[in-house]
């Protein structure tokens, strides 16, 4: 027998000879480990390349009866390697280390290998196992879930490349591997554990195999897909398929209620007419040992879908994963891997919920949770963990029960489950084609008894403008649920049609990857808490309802997300809505924490709240709509108050409804500039026009309105000054031939107010927007003697229906009403009577009326819409630390790092040392950088400057990182860009996204220096 090799470094130079793609050290590792083993180990390498690593663990091998089974395809790639000859490399390479004797060569694709590894590998155990070949995380993950069984007690399973640069590899080592296997080694990026049977809990079981259930009639076209996912798995699987009709009994008797029933046209004979019974004979016949299939005689029909899902369960005597699927939910086999060893590693677990992207149509998911197809009590329930004797107590919701020694029974899934929050972080979030097909809702029509359900969702694939409400199109729906196109939730489906025929294709992973990289979600994104929807029904819910119905208008809509608490934001076509829990000042300081969890769901880039909520970190925008409060010494120790400030103290960005709003924000905030304040001007909906003669009378004779009548809006006491008007109307010799009209104020007249009003009726009214600009039409004259407004609203209104406006100088009251109103002092009640009856004049009334028509064109929704987008967007921006001199640079981050290096010090180092360098900002695109790169070659190119030019570029230049900026942002940021400055090497994709021409500035020149 050969002598054995007793030190690696006796043939250190033989395996470097060999080329590859070993880190120094990790052969010398290998050769150790092999040596290490019994004298007749069965070795197993899977990628042996051109065989360096595996001339290294020969060498191991030599003198003794070990023996390595090298797997791999040998055929390279196009995309990696020009040469193609790697098998005639590989084996000169042990030809020529005399090292045949030891390596049994096997090509081919290892998942196949390991399948057959007791005809291919002579039936042996293996000792130790290299894994070396695909770097593709569901690869690395088959070849170690295939290899585990096969690998002896105590036997060891190595990994290459466990490193971040390769993320397959590292994630299974990480997050599976090392779970299984004790006593770890490492050499740099090579991983290696032992199996020990006996160090794993009782309750684990490393092999766990899955039982899928699915109970189907009429499964096309989506029957076909699950085969190629389910035979890709690399543990022990069954599928159980129960074929058949089920009568309307038990858990789906609902259904008859709502006019449902078994009708010849959904079947044949109790079976399926769409060729899915044809279908599952050739799949019993294809998987025998897999597949099994249950039916009733031809032309019975199943006691109910409960007695369906029990029927494969007799069969079933092992502990497994008991996994429903039905026909239109698929999985991909990656989810299927994940959530098995989601339960291997915490075998504790009993079942585990998950969520999906339920499809109402081909490209149309329901976007929102907690919801109809989304309600977290009961959907989606899918994974048990199955003892032999459990069976179905129900099927919809699923009841899985276990008999306990009492008698009683247990309910598998209510003991310990994963919960939604816990599946969806694994990306176990399946897809579900429910609505897909009109054939689907055919069949629901009948059997579920949802009336006109096909021309109804016909109806939903013909809008054009998502989000939409899907309870305006299934009439069976009864909540806030919503509809969005995939593509725009970031979703692509794996179920796709083909173009101009009725044949559907299913997509492979590579092929989902590809086009959701052509998917670009809405950036940025966009939260609005709509609690003042939740609080008040006044002037700010008008703001903010105007707003939403502008921004519904256009492309905007996709970047916003309202927060609608507990129902009560309105509902607006094309706004998407996130349902949360109702505010409470008991409860701030969670409610700040759960404000942060949604934006940091939702990967929100700014907040904006429609009355003083503030998350805890995402950058916030205060509205102020007007400083009451502290103006009027109001107790500011009240929540409420408490919360604004702390709004304001906490904003990134301010709004004010205003300029005289902006100079009091300023006033109560001194730290706050007003330069820093922008004015965005509310305006007025064009339900608020003048209208006919014939309208208004019908109006009068609606609320029993008999005389001209004056009208106050919002009528109240404090600041809003009413009792001014009362004590005025009541000196006013023709008052009683004239009524008096009050808004938005229920109940009655206030007792101190009633003795100013003898003679004259006063009408409390509750009215729609609709309704109030014809009172505003009708009416002799708006009175609004307020102490105080942010802005003014029924002022604007007003002015738009004709209506002529009596009001006071006060806060921001000039800024909106211009000259178009009769001024008065907010204590005289002489000048506000005369004014009442100057008012009644034709020349007064004419002039007012022309002016306030022309005065209300200034203020305009949409303008409002769009001054508030400008600063949200801006916001964004805030991290870049623009200056007066904002410059800009796309390096290609693909370059080598010394070629970067160079680029960015020659930028840095001259503008840096100019003496306007404190005016500037050198923006860095980073598009194409790696994550943290850029960072890194910036602490180099400083560190650099530092040491050859003894240059700190921390003082004064502000450098910022550009990364991934979208169509908004760059509309935002290139009006301050006075230039980029070309580099040899530039991203041009980059550039291209930037959407337009930016001005090239020389280096070497001049131009850039601007003041």
């Amino acid at each position: 027998m050969t002598t054995q090799i007793a030190n690696y470094y006796d043939i250190k130079s033989a395996v470097e000879s060999v080329e590859g793609f070993m880190i120094p050290g990790q052969e010398e590792y290998l050769f150790n480990k092999v040596k290490s083993l019994p004298e007749d180990a069965v070795i197993v390498e899977i990628g042996s390349f051109k065989g360096r690593s595996t001339v290294a663990m020969s060498y191991a091998c030599v003198g003794t009866k070990r023996k390595i089974y090298c797997i791999d395809t040998w055929d390279g790639n196009d995309s990696d390697f020009s040469e193609r000859n790697f098998f005639e490399i590989w084996q000169e390479n042990i030809q020529k280390n005399n090292l045949e004797e030891y390596v049994v060569p096997i090509p081919g694709y290892s998942h196949d290998v390991l399948k057959r590894w007791h005809e291919l590998g002579d039936n042996n155990a293996i000792d130790f196992i290299f894994i070396d070949g695909s770097h593709q995380y569901l690869d690395v993950l088959k070849d170690f879930e295939l290899s585990f069984p096969l690998v002896k007690d105590r036997g060891w399973i190595a990994f290459h490349d466990v490193i971040y640069t390769w993320p397959g590899c590292e994630r299974v080592w990480h997050q599976i591997a090392k779970l299984r296997l004790t006593n770890h080694e490492y050499s740099s990026t090579l991983a290696c554990g032992q199996k020990d049977l006996d160090t794993i809990q009782a309750n684990v079981n490393p092999t766990l195999p899955i039982h899928f259930f699915t109970i189907v009639l009429n499964g096309q076209p989506f029957i076909r897909y699950h085969i190629d996912i389910l035979r890709q798995l690399p543990c022990k699987w069954h599928w159980h398929i129960v074929e058949g009709v089920a009568e309307l009994n038990h858990d789906t008797a609902w259904s008859v209620q709502l006019g449902g029933s078994v009708n010849d046209e959904i079947h044949h004979n109790g079976r399926s007419n769409d060729g899915t019974t044809e279908y599952l004979d050739e799949l019993a016949r294809q998987y025998p040992d897999n597949i099994t299939i249950y039916r009733k005689p031809e032309g019975m029909f199943w006691d109910g879908k409960r007695e369906m899902v029990n029927a494969p369960l007799t069969n079933i005597q092992e502990e497994c994963l008991l996994w429903q699927i039905d026909v239109d939910e698929l999985w991909t086999d990656e989810q299927i891997c994940n959530a098995r060893q989601m339960f291997i590693s915490n075998p504790d677990k009993t079942a585990a919920f998950y969520w999906c992207w339920y499809f109402v149509g081909e490209k149309l998911v329901i976007s929102t949770r907690n919801c109809y197809a989304q309600n977290p009590q009961q959907e989606w329930l899918r994974t048990w963990k199955f003892k032999p004797g459990a069976f179905w107590a129900a099927h919809e919701p699923p009841v899985l029960v276990e008999a306990l020694p009492d008698g009683q029974l247990k309910n598998v899934a209510a003991e310990n489950p994963f919960l939604h929050d816990e599946t969806e972080e694994l990306g176990l979030v399946f897809q579900h084609f429910a609505y897909l097909t009109p054939e689907q809702l055919k069949f629901k029509e009948q059997y579920y008894g949802y009336k006109n359900a096909v021309s109804q969702w016909k109806a939903l694939q013909e809008q054009t403008k998502f989000p939409v409400f899907l309870l305006e199109y299934f009439s069976w729906v009864g909540d806030g649920t919503q509809v969005d196109t995939a593509s725009s939730c970031g979703v692509v489906p794996i179920a796709q049609k083909e173009p101009n025929t009725n044949n559907w294709q299913f997509l492979q992973p590579d092929e989902v990857q590809q086009q959701l990289a052509q998917v670009e979600k809405p950036k940025p994104i966009i939260i609005v808490d709509g609690v003042f929807f939740q609080i008040y029904e006044t002037g700010i819910a008008r703001v903010w309802k105007s707003l939403l119905e502008e921004w519904s208008k256009d492309s905007f809509r996709k970047h916003v997300i309202v927060l609608d608490r507990a129902g009560t934001a309105p509902k607006i076509h094309g706004i998407k809505y996130r349902v949360i829990p109702a505010y409470s000042y008991n409860n701030i300081e969670a409610d700040r924490e759960m404000l942060q969890q949604v934006c940091d769901e939702e990967g929100a880039d700014v907040f904006i709240s429609t009355y003083y909520t503030t998350p805890l970190t995402t950058p916030s925008v205060f509205m102020a709509h007007d400083m009451i409060p502290e103006l009027f010494r109001w107790d500011l120790r009240h929540p409420m108050w408490r919360e604004k400030h702390y709004g304001i103290q906490n904003a990134s960005a301010y709004i004010a409804v205003s300029e005289n709003t902006a100079r009091d924000l300023v006033k109560v905030f001194p730290d706050i500039s007003l330069e820093s304040i922008n004015v965005a001007h509310c305006g007025v909906s064009n339900i608020f026009l003048p209208t006919k003669s014939e309208v208004n009378n019908a109006f009068r004779t609606k609320y029993g309105i008999t005389k001209p009548y004056f009208l106050l809006v919002g009528a109240s006491g404090g600041y809003k000054n009413s009792i001014l008007f009362f004590q005025a109307f009541a000196q006013v010799v023709s008052r009683q031939g004239f009524d008096i009209l009050c808004t938005g104020s229920g109940g009655v007249l206030a007792p101190e107010l009633r003795k100013y009003t003898s003679g004259s009726t006063v009408h409390m009214l509750q009215l729609s927007d609709e309704e109030l600009a014809i009172a505003y039409s009708g009416a002799v004259a708006l009175v609004y003697p307020s102490k105080y407004e942010g802005f003014g609203l029924p002022i604007v209104e007003a002015m738009a229906c004709g209506c002529p406006v009596i009001t006071c100088a006060n806060g921001s009251i000039p800024e909106v009403a211009g000259e178009a109103a009769i001024y008065v002092d907010d204590n005289n009640i002489e000048e506000l009577a005369n004014a009442l009856c100057e008012v009644q004049k034709p020349s007064s009334r004419n002039y007012l009326t022309t002016a306030g028509l022309e005065q209300v064109k200034q203020f305009s929704w949409s303008n409002m819409a769009q001054s508030v987008i400008n600063v949200l967007i801006n916001t964004t921006l805030q991290s870049l630390n623009l200056k007066d001199i904002n410059l800009i640079i796309f390096p290609d981050w693909l370059q080598s790092e010394e070629q970067l290096v160079s680029e960015l010090e020659q930028v840095i180092g001259t503008l840096a040392t100019h003496s306007e360098s404190q005016y500037m900002t050198l923006i860095i695109d980073t598009t194409n950088s790696a994550d943290n790169y850029a960072e890194f070659l910036l602490s180099a190119v400083s560190m650099n400057l530092l040491m050859q030019s003894d240059l700190d570029i921390s003082e004064g230049m502000e450098i910022s990182f550009a990364s991934k900026l979208h169509g908004l942002q760059w509309q935002a940021l290139l009006p301050r860009i006075q230039g980029r400055i070309a580099l040899e090497y530039e991203d041009k994709d980059a550039l291209i996204g930037a959407g337009a021409e930016i001005p090239i500035l020389d280096l070497e020149g001049n131009s850039f220096f601007l003041t």
